[in-house]
């Protein structure tokens, strides 16, 4: 998703996205608003299209696709854009040297950190993060030898 500093008209767009998801929050939405640009058969994405309703900018890719690079935002540039947000594990550096500042937000997919999350079953405890008990603050004080 971009949030757009100044925008510019396009042909508009009403699309239903009836593609299931792989979270029960993923439900079909209606998207109405603007085409920004269009890309045909990219390699990883399918069939790419920026859609501007309002001031904000979503790409829509017809299969999944990483955005860890500026190229993979095709003609858009993040860096005209007051907030840029990104569904990957860690900011890549070439996004994170353009980025004025960051958050990580640790949400359900395919690259989900919340480790207590994934409902690991066979583990042997304790163990942490699954176990809050039993683990003491570590002495972090160097010994020179």
């Amino acid at each position: 998703m971009l949030r757009r500093r100044a925008g510019r008209d396009g042909p508009a767009v009403r699309r239903r996205r009836d593609q299931p998801g792989t979270a029960d929050h993923a439900a079909p939405c209606e998207l109405t608003g603007e085409v920004v640009t269009l890309r045909r058969d990219d390699p990883v994405g399918g069939d790419l299209a920026a859609v501007r309703h309002g001031g904000v900018t979503a790409i829509l890719v017809s299969r999944r696709k990483p955005f860890h690079t500026l190229a993979d935002f095709g003609e858009l540039d993040p860096r005209g854009y007051d907030l840029v947000v990104v569904k990957i594990g860690y900011l890549e550096p070439e996004l994170y040297d353009v980025a004025a500042d960051w958050r990580l937000a640790l949400t359900p997919g395919g690259v989900d950190q919340d480790l207590a999350r994934l409902g690991h079953r066979r583990l042997v405890r304790p163990l942490y993060p699954f176990d809050d008990e039993g683990f003491e603050v570590p002495h972090l004080e160097p010994l020179l030898l």
